[in-house]
């Protein structure tokens, strides 16, 4: 079927822009409202859902409680302490007592600081969804807490801790740990496959005129939505997800998938309904390693064989990606370089870990895993002027049209590998 573009007319494309541009302004507008509430009073009483929780400790050495909160009704994550010792678990539900007097609109989208006058745990005949027996099932099937951990993290999503962090990054694989892209397309993978067997053995005798590229389609984007709610939206995922329904819409109608423009307006489109997602960094440097992927997939490289190409892709992007992830985080460990390998090792792992937790197996990878995490390095630094990400953003943009400014990225890329202190 040939696929036309996503806009075929200058008139489509800026009509697009301003309904965005609307939905964008109608969001603000929502989110200023509850804003306003949240700070009519300088003292705010809610409930909320524990998201994180740990344990710091200040210069006189006396340690607190550091817990994100989201609120209920608005949905606004707030960060607070308690000096008070308390072991109140994640997806806990509270009562918190917050002074919100010196909150701005800002700080309110960007997720706040807010000191608690009263912080304690409630307990609720009928709360809202669930998923502390879902942590529960991953820890019973591990002695060693630091992989039960791992597990949560990349199965829904918890937050990780500083030590599993730097573990993960010394491998340079924290973009596999959150959950995104490659979640959304390896659960695709295996439902279809799955699936389209018995699909095909009832097509056949009951209904041969459906459709059933479609139908499963639709059973996968249930499947992906019920997992977003599970793991309550993580940026990332939604954003994939938001580009395989789009992605759907637009391939049963004839329009060309994989373009930029179907990752802009996706991009712009999450933004505008949830603008706080500006500031989310996993949502802006996992759409940059989906914007590089382009580059391979789409642009300048489409007419290689697909297994060569799946090698570029892995490798590229990983380059492509160094300038970019080394601004946020400049630690850097010559282990990253196997980023790409670890890439292809995860489309196996991912599926074959959940396999093996549903039979109730999850911990036999404990010992090789446990090994992975905790192979010794030299750790160095790797960082960039801010100036640097605005020109290296720039010329990728050019890359677009131009294949020059893409082997430009590459070979900025590669020769900052030799920059390490």
């Amino acid at each position: 079927m040939l696929s036309v573009p996503l806009f075929v007319s200058k008139k489509e494309f800026f009509l697009t822009v301003a309904v965005v541009l609307c939905i964008a302004f109608i969001s603000l507008l929502i989110e200023f409202y509850q804003f306003k509430e949240l700070t009519k009073n300088t003292l705010h009483v809610n409930t909320a859902t524990v998201q994180n929780h740990y344990t710091k400790m200040n210069e006189k050495g006396r340690t607190y409680d550091v817990f994100k909160l989201k609120l209920d009704g608005t949905g606004a994550e707030v960060y607070t302490t308690s000096w008070r010792v308390t072991s109140i678990p994640l997806k806990s539900r509270v009562k918190v007592k917050l002074k919100v007097d010196k909150v701005t609109f800002l700080d309110y989208l960007k997720g706040f600081f807010a000191p608690s006058l009263a912080l304690y745990e409630i307990y609720e005949d009928d709360p809202p969804f669930d998923v502390k027996p879902l942590y529960r099932w991953i820890e019973h099937q591990h002695d060693n807490e630091k992989i039960a951990e791992l597990y949560k993290t990349l199965l829904f999503a918890t937050p990780i801790s500083k030590e599993l962090r730097d573990e993960v990054q010394k491998w340079g694989i924290s973009h596999l740990i959150a959950i995104s892209g490659y979640n959304v397309g390896v659960i695709s993978f295996l439902l279809f496959f799955f699936l389209k067997p018995l699909y095909q053995f009832f097509q056949s005798r009951y209904f041969p005129y459906r459709n059933l590229t479609a139908d499963l389609t639709m059973v996968v984007l249930v499947v992906l939505f019920v997992y977003m709610v599970v793991i309550d939206f993580v940026p990332s995922f939604l954003r994939a997800f938001a580009m395989s329904v789009l992605g759907f819409i637009f391939y049963s109608r004839g329009i060309k998938v994989l373009s930029y423009e179907m990752l802009g307006l996706t991009s712009l489109g999450l933004l505008a309904l949830f603008p706080a997602l500006i500031f989310s960094l996993s949502f802006l440097v996992l759409g940059c390693r989906c914007f590089f992927t382009f580059f391979f997939f789409l642009h300048h490289f489409e007419s290689l064989n697909r297994w060569v190409l799946l090698s570029m892709i892995d490798l590229g992007v990983f380059l492509l990606m160094v300038p970019i992830v080394h601004i946020f985080f400049p630690v850097f460990t010559f282990l990253q370089l196997t980023s790409p390998i670890s890439s292809l090792v995860f489309i196996v792992f991912y599926p074959l870990g959940v396999f093996l937790h549903v039979i109730h197996l999850g911990g036999i990878l404990d010992g090789y895993l446990l090994d992975f995490l905790h192979v010794n390095t030299q750790s160095y630094l790797l960082s960039f002027p801010w100036w640097i990400l605005v020109l290296y953003v720039g010329v990728s943009l050019m890359a677009i049209r131009y294949k020059q400014a893409l082997y430009a990225c590459l070979g900025f890329a590669f020769l900052s590998l030799f920059f390490i202190q």
